[in-house]
């Protein structure tokens, strides 16, 4: 009678009468009839709940045995692999908040990512041990480290004395269910996921176990998860599209995951096909980079029929269904710390869904930024075919925010339609149509998305402002025909008597912030131009771009073959914006 009901009641009563957590949908699966069915594939490795279930349990006891107890913080520096989810399951029985560091950081990034949850224990992937190794003399005296090995990556010879390996912690550590997994509530915080939010360092999103649930509910109609279907999913785990919907919809309802390193663009069809998978999840810049691969035979030589993601652009989308046969396109929004989203489940090609009840869409001026209001003060709507801000309502769909209250604070409105109400600000420009179709149009302000990461450009600002020649610094995310989102561009005004030096340059940038962050372009800039409030402008900026022709400055480029800062010249201009150099 259960497999009779529609999947969208199925997962309404899932929510209202099943798990609470991932981990308790887990051990639900492991001690039914789902417990011989594979959950995780990886590479030549499969698990099946009850396989997946033991390790979680060995890994919450040794867990146990060592101190962590409920209320306390885990950090993880792990690349994808079986012991992420592991860690990360473990973590969720004992009622132990994981911090999920992003494995691309090194520096300051890192350093400060796992200062601010404030951890009782690091885990360190071995394959991760050297740049975390560069930060630990800065991090707190007494804070608890222990490294996992990975096998492609051996623990160093030279750890220090009192950095432990994992695998001896497991030696003894018990099977069983732990009592700690049925006494977490939904309210409980699960994790801190980092993201990148308009100003200062990455910042470390609340979410509760709810949330978690409630994604992977969601996100197994997306794609949608049966008994037969397997999930591919190659995005990094730290990340809610990776973690939350592909890895937690298989945990909810019982499917398969299979699960890359990384994303290569060469071997993912051949990924595909060898774990038989129906389906993946992307974001946008992995289908263009699926799309510059030449055409060949066995394009269409696979069982997926339908994918989940979003940043997919209007201009390939119907290439790129035709070019490989998928059926169906789930392009959806959302933001890991926000309260509001869409799904295009069946509607126009480019459109991220409809716009809900429990969402607005606002007028944005963009030369003043700052919202339009109305005579009364309050907020105006956009009509069709107009472009604004999206806002989620606060109030039946909470917004949990940031770790930092007063970072969670800064992205609340008040007083929006009427004295009072509240509203989280998610900073993205879209555009709605006469039934209420939405688009993505940019991500505003000073964040910017590129590779696929959102980009403070606080963040880069501050990291360039501490090279020594520095005196003034912009920085803004620039258009690059054919690539998805916007890359990254600094203004920079030198001290006086100071030339454009582009080792040390380069050298600073690639110590001080992660690969997706370090500016493409740089622009070697007399004077920066500030509003009347002192803000800086970026809008004239943007406009110009990158263009030699119209950029009196000196332009420098980091060319992506040389990997170094080279000055930008004409040919090299048209290089980029033809494609012949792929950033």
């Amino acid at each position: 009678m259960w497999a009779l009901l529609p999947p969208l009641l199925r997962a309404v009563f899932r929510f209202a009468f099943g798990p609470k957590t991932l981990s308790q949908a887990l051990e639900e699966h492991a001690a039914g009839h789902r417990a011989q069915h594979i959950l995780l594939r990886f590479e030549e490795l499969t698990f099946t709940f009850a396989q997946a279930n033991g390790l979680v349990n060995r890994y919450a006891d040794a867990y146990r045995s060592i101190g962590l107890k409920k209320g306390d913080t885990l950090a993880l520096l792990m690349e994808n692999r079986p012991s992420f989810l592991w860690h990360y399951l473990a973590a969720g029985k004992l009622g132990v908040t994981i911090s999920l560091v992003n494995s691309h950081n090194t520096g300051v990034p890192l350093l400060h990512s796992i200062r601010v949850c404030e951890p009782k224990l690091v885990m360190v992937g071995s394959e991760l041990w050297p740049a975390f190794a560069a930060v630990r003399s800065e991090l707190p005296d007494g804070l608890r480290v222990l490294v996992d090995e990975d096998v492609e990556y051996p623990v160093p010879s030279h750890l220090p004395v009192d950095v432990p390996a994992w695998g001896p912690c497991l030696e003894t550590a018990s099977e069983d269910n732990p009592p700690e997994t049925g006494l977490q509530g939904r309210k409980d915080v699960a994790a801190y996921i980092y993201t990148s939010g308009t100003t200062g360092m990455p910042k470390a999103a609340v979410i509760r176990h709810q949330r978690a649930v409630v994604a992977g509910l969601a996100a197994s109609l997306g794609f949608p998860v049966s008994g037969d279907s397997v999930v591919y999913c190659c995005l990094p785990l730290y990340h809610s599209n990776g973690l939350m919907l592909a890895t937690g919809s298989n945990i909810v309802a019982g499917g398969t995951l299979a699960l890359a390193r990384r994303f290569s663009a060469h071997r993912f069809w051949d990924d595909i096909r060898h774990h038989g998978a129906t389906s993946f999840i992307y974001i946008g810049e992995l289908c263009r980079y699926l799309m510059n691969v030449a055409p060949g035979p066995d394009d269409r030589r696979h069982a997926v029929r339908r994918v989940m993601g979003n940043g997919l652009r209007p201009d390939i989308w119907s290439e790129f269904q035709e070019r490989f046969g998928v059926e169906r396109v789930v392009e959806f929004y959302a933001s890991t710390e926000g309260n509001v989203s869409s799904a295009n489940l069946a509607g126009p090609v480019g459109s991220v869904g409809k716009l809900s009840r429990l969402g607005a869409l606002v007028r944005w001026d963009e030369r003043a930024e700052d919202f339009v209001r109305g005579p009364e003060g309050f907020m105006v709507r956009c009509k069709p075919g107009e472009a604004g801000i999206l806002l989620g309502r606060i109030g039946r769909i909470p917004f949990d925010g940031y770790r930092d209250e007063a970072a969670t604070q800064k992205k609340i409105l008040r007083d929006v339609f009427a004295k009072g109400d509240q509203w989280f600000n998610t900073g993205d420009l879209l555009r709605i149509d006469s039934k209420k179709y939405l688009y993505f149009v940019d991500r505003l302000g000073d964040t910017y998305r590129w590779k696929g990461e959102n980009v403070s450009t606080f963040e880069v600002q501050e990291q360039i402002s501490s090279w020594p020649v520095a005196s003034e610094v912009n920085v803004y995310g620039v258009h690059v025909e054919g690539t998805e989102g916007r890359a990254g561009m600094a203004s920079v005004v030198l001290d006086e008597q100071a030339q454009f030096d582009a080792g040390s340059f380069k050298q600073h940038v690639d110590s001080s912030l992660p690969g997706y962050a370090r500016p493409l372009f740089v622009r070697v800039s007399r004077a920066l131009d500030t509003t009347g409030t002192l803000k800086l402008k970026k809008n004239d900026l943007r406009d110009e771009g990158f263009d030699p022709k119209i950029v009196e400055d000196p332009l420098y480029f980091r060319h992506p073959d040389e990997d170094r800062y080279v000055e930008m010249t004409e040919q090299l201009y048209a290089d980029v914006v033809s494609g012949k150099l792929r950033l």
